[in-house]
């Protein structure tokens, strides 16, 4: 089977363009070769034209797309173990689920790529060097040059990046929401401006890493190396610092959670305040309404703070054993190592928190039935991309809430109940689902 040969308008040899058709015939062999059967063949698409095409659901391990052009192709749930894409053009490609095990991507453009909830695991996407062909389309080793990896906006929604290598690949204004960067390396690389929320720098190289301007609300960097990072201009409201080994970092600028201690803010009268405000049903009392605040260590158990407004504050290991945050906002919250069991949150936004390793036993987190005649029969909880890794949710009421693609690797969920929960694209590596209903 032949590629269409083209040749541009001066006469230079142009890449080998397939048709799907095309494609789909050494898709097939490639199968047959992993397979150890007759007629199989390695899919080797060095320097071809492959952009449109649909590569998704197939298994793709160690195949070679070296300096090949794959601009908006699908590759979702694709199976790409260490194959090779140095060089590639990838701009607006989908790999949407995919398992990019110890991929090569060095001096790729994934500008505008889709990876969200890729598998990434040791991938490679530091910078390369790039040979150009000559008018006679052989390669010309006289113009090597260095080719720097680019994934400036790209979306890396909740990858697993773990012990990956990227070098100054990732670019600014990334969305690597929720991603798992836990130990890898970043040095020198330039995330301005991405979105890092709920994102895992657990043991990371973040040496001369540039994070200026970065939202990094819930992220957490326990054992990350930061000398000389750059942290200027970014808003720390609910990240959590703790344990990373910091030198020479900048910071001016950044924006951190308010200290209620410092400024001398008297929380126990805030919440009678509320606790008045609930009971009078807004005519008398105030509302709690506070943003980035730090409440570490804290004792809300018990307390009534249906309806409270807490947007992107810090509750790192504070305590909430059965207390009622029935429609409470809690959207970007920090609770780390929260207590939490027993939790009344019925029609709570919780939408972007970091739960890491919070004890959620028996939280009820079912929709909230409203007054007949409303619009709707209930008003869902909404967890959607929250950061839920390790949390112990067993015996949990999730039925009817939203938890659109949140990460619960590695929760215990036995005897949680989730009917009726949106739970689309939703990570639950390595958790626990014994008698687990969705």
């Amino acid at each position: 089977m032949n590629a269409i040969a083209q040749r541009s308008a001066i006469g230079l040899k142009l890449p080998p363009k397939l048709t799907q058709q095309q494609l789909d015939q050494l898709l097939d062999a490639h199968v047959r070769w992993l397979g150890g059967k007759a007629g199989g063949r390695r899919l080797v698409l060095k320097f071809f034209e492959a952009s449109h095409l649909d590569f998704n659901d197939r298994d793709l391990t160690e195949a070679e797309f070296v300096g090949g052009s794959f601009v908006e192709s699908d590759f979702s749930r694709a199976k790409l173990q260490r194959a090779s894409f140095y060089g590639a053009d990838i701009r607006r490609a989908y790999f949407i689920d995919a398992d990019m095990t110890r991929v090569d991507l060095r001096a790729a453009c994934l500008s505008g790529a889709d990876l969200e909830g890729a598998i990434l695991h040791r991938a490679d996407l530091r910078d390369g060097v790039m040979i150009q062909a000559g008018h006679d389309g052989q390669l010309d080793y006289s113009k090597a040059a260095t080719a720097t990896t680019n994934a400036s906006g790209a979306s890396f929604i909740g990858a697993q990046m773990t012990e990956s290598r990227l070098g100054r690949a990732i670019g600014n204004k990334t969305d690597l929401t929720n991603c798992n960067l836990a130990n890898a390396s970043l040095v020198g690389a330039d995330l301005t401006g991405s979105d890092l929320t709920g994102t895992i720098f657990r043991g990371a190289d973040l040496t001369e890493t540039n994070l200026s301007n970065c939202t990094l609300g819930g992220a957490t960097f326990a054992e990350a190396r930061m000398t000389r990072t750059n942290l200027e201009g970014a808003d720390l409201a609910a990240a959590s610092l703790d344990g990373a080994f910091m030198q020479e970092v900048r910071m001016a600028h950044a924006k951190y959670p308010v200290d209620p201690l410092r400024i001398g803010y008297d929380l126990d009268a805030a919440l009678a305040a509320h606790a008045k405000w609930v009971d009078s049903e807004g005519r008398e009392g105030k509302q709690l309404d506070l943003e980035a605040y730090d409440f570490s260590g804290a004792d809300f158990s018990g307390k009534r703070l249906s309806a409270a407004k807490f947007l992107r504050c810090t509750f790192r290991k504070a305590s909430f054993e059965g207390t009622d945050l029935a429609f409470a906002n809690m959207t970007g919250c920090q609770f780390v190592g929260a207590g939490m069991a027993g939790v009344k949150a019925r029609g709570a936004n919780f939408a972007k928190a970091n739960l890491m390793g919070a004890d959620l036993r028996g939280a009820d987190f079912s929709a909230l039935p409203l007054p007949p005649g409303s619009a709707r029969p209930s008003w869902p909880t909404r967890l959607s991309d929250c950061q839920a890794t390790g949390a112990n949710m067993s015996g949990a009421k999730l039925t009817d809430a939203i938890m659109r693609r949140t990460i619960l690797r590695g929760a215990d969920l036995t005897d949680a109940d989730a009917s009726g929960a949106d739970m689309a694209r939703a990570d639950l590596v390595k958790a626990t689902t014994t008698n687990f209903r969705r």
